[in-house]
């Protein structure tokens, strides 16, 4: 290439730049390039959990996922594991009087309300007085979750079993052990912690090292393109980006009414290595080649400080998403559930850490599962505990467990629902807390059978189970009870959904087809209405607007049936027999006809007023 031609080149690659930035300079940037865990985003995403509670999983537009982990099967199977460690302690008469059971980010509450239901099945099947020495400690840093845990009577089947606490997962250590509950107790008074989905909560960060030099995934936040400010709020640019660098919660608590506005920018920028948590481990499990690592410095942390408060016979048993395999050009995404941000665990990097060092015992199934992952930590738990583990947690057991659920599906689908009917039972037959698994055997006995009955029992059977945290199964019952013929309390469960949560789409067209058999149209209208505004996603909207459409109709025939009385009642011709009163008098002519129109004007018809 010539020189005049290089110049022209880099004349041009220069003013392509200068156009790039000079779209980027006009983007409102409410915070500038920081690492992940301090990035307003994070900051507003935890800030949202604290003030939300339980309901940022059962009431949002976009709630954050919480049935995996919270249907009755993971509490079912970890009740066995610890069950079996109890066993084994009870063996080698090391088992202490108060068993204390840790379990941190409770979030609904569900599992920890099956695990006990589960744990003290198996106490009394086997004549064992674990549970009645249990004390279950339920703690999250969220105050509002554990009220929420509290006014909805998640653990009342267990009084005396459970005590609620604020922890801070990070310093998890510093929290409990000046706890009244630990007073006067052992100096690891804890003998088992359950962690679902709550590494992922924690500070993490994606690193590129190559050699000495180190980059760190980091984010600028600002507010999205196109979006007219003087719509959401009265403060400008300027005003905003100073809330966010105030570090005040009454700041943030503002801010978060604007984060559906809001977007991230992400790049990779120098950081001096001193500066990384947990320095030296990571550079030696990066080694000499190039690489990009996923940091979960939170989640080491979290269980560094839980181990000082287990037993030595004990175990920390986690579930989470995230990664099963370190690969060296992986690309490592958060993600956004509601107005929270989430980010996976990094497995390998803790196997690393915690059991290849030799730090404590880890164990892990072989294989494992697509969506979701489990470890087991301890400083010395018995082979009966990892044996019971690695056989319960193992990805064939899980897919054993879902087996029968996806026959009764296939056969549903082929129309052989005697065949499918017997494979849900077996399948509630080893799942029996599964209140999802019940809510679709419901749902089957109602639509598929026709068994309206039956699937309203069902549907009652589920509401045993979780009363509370799903309006889905309200509606279930709403729909066996409406099929029923059973009006008047449809109508109350799809009310009870619309408690439960407040944005229920479904249930509003529920309460529509029930208004619509009571003839309350503008009832019926009214919640049509609400269901549109609300069905962000258009799910319902075809539906919602079809029975608008039949609800008008129906409306329009009474509005013309009565405008037809109206009419009829004015212009109906007075009888022949009114008492006192002669034909001439009452204006009617010798033949019956009316009189002739005064001042000789034409005869009109006087239309209804409505």
């Amino acid at each position: 290439m010539s020189q005049s031609s290089a110049a022209a080149s880099q004349t041009i690659s220069g003013s392509l730049w200068e156009i790039l930035d000079r779209a980027t300079e006009k983007l409102c940037v409410l915070q500038e390039f920081c690492p992940l865990a301090d990035s307003l985003e994070w900051q507003l995403g935890q800030r949202y959990l604290h003030q939300r509670g339980s309901k940022a999983f059962t009431t949002d537009a976009s709630p954050v996922p919480f049935v995996v982990n919270n249907d009755g099967s993971l509490s079912r199977l970890t009740a066995e594991v610890f069950f079996s460690n109890l066993s084994a302690a009870e063996q080698a008469s090391c088992v202490e009087p108060e068993i204390c059971v840790l379990e941190l980010g409770i979030g609904v509450g569900l599992f920890a309300r099956f695990f006990l239901d589960a744990f003290r099945h198996l106490c009394r099947q086997n004549s064992k007085d674990y549970y009645d020495r249990l004390i279950y400690i339920a703690a999250d840093c969220s105050e509002q979750m554990l009220r929420d845990a509290a006014r909805q009577g998640i653990f009342a089947d267990h009084p005396g079993r459970y005590q609620l606490r604020i922890a801070d997962a990070l310093d998890p250590f510093r929290s409990l052990l000046h706890d009244c509950a630990f007073l006067g107790s052992l100096k690891k008074p804890i003998r088992a912690v359950f962690l679902n989905y709550l590494l992922d909560c924690l500070p993490a960060s994606v690193l590129e090292i190559d050699g000495p030099n180190v980059k760190r995934l980091c984010v600028r936040t600002g507010l999205s393109r196109g979006v007219n400010l003087v719509e959401y709020t009265d403060r400008t640019t300027q005003e905003l980006a100073q809330l966010a660098s105030s570090g005040n919660q009454k700041d943030e608590r503002e801010l978060l009414e604007l984060y559906p506005l809001m977007n991230s920018e992400y790049a990779y920028l120098p950081v001096e290595p001193a500066q990384i948590a947990y320095e030296e481990f990571v550079f030696q499990v990066a080694g000499p080649k190039p690489t990009r690592i996923l940091h979960s410095y939170g989640a080491i942390q979290c269980l560094e400080r839980l181990l000082e408060l287990v037993r030595g016979d004990g175990f920390i048993l986690a579930n989470d998403y995230g990664t099963a395999r370190q690969e060296a050009d992986a690309h490592y995404e958060h993600q956004r559930f509601s107005q929270a941000t989430f980010i996976g665990v990094n497995f390998p990097l803790l196997k690393a850490y915690f059991g290849d060092a030799g730090r404590c015992q880890w164990a892990q199934p072989a294989e494992e599962r697509e969506s979701m992952h489990a470890c087991l930590l301890g400083a010395k738990f018995s082979s009966e505990t990892v044996d019971c583990f690695l056989k319960l947690f193992s990805k064939a057991s899980f897919e054993q467990l879902e087996t029968p659920v996806q026959s009764a599906r296939q056969y549903v689908k082929m129309g052989r629902l005697d065949m499918a009917l017997g494979s849900y039972g077996a399948a509630l037959h080893d799942q029996p807390y599964n209140w999802v698994l019940m809510n679709e055997i419901a749902q089957f006995l109602t639509f598929a059978l026709g068994d309206c009955k039956a699937g309203a029992d069902m549907a009652k059977a589920a509401l045993s189970a979780n009363p509370t945290c799903s309006s889905e199964l309200w509606n279930t019952l709403g729909d066996a009870l409406f099929a029923w013929g059973r009006i008047e309390e449809s109508k109350q469960a799809y009310r009870r959904a619309l408690q439960i949560n407040e944005n229920d789409v479904r249930g509003r067209m529920n309460l529509a087809w029930v208004y619509d058999r009571e003839k309350a149209y503008p009832d019926a209208l009214r919640m049509i209405a609400e269901g549109l505004a609300l069905d962000h996603g258009g799910q319902y909207r075809e539906s919602l607007l079809q029975k608008q459409q039949e609800v008008l109709q129906h409306l329009a025939v009474r509005q013309r049936r009565e405008a037809m009385l109206v009419a009829n009642r004015i212009n109906a011709p007075p009888p022949n027999n009114w008492a006192g009163m002669t034909a001439s008098s009452a204006g009617i002519g010798a033949k019956g006809q009316p009189p002739a129109p005064l001042n000789d004007q034409p005869s009109t018809v006087m239309k209804p007023t409505l």
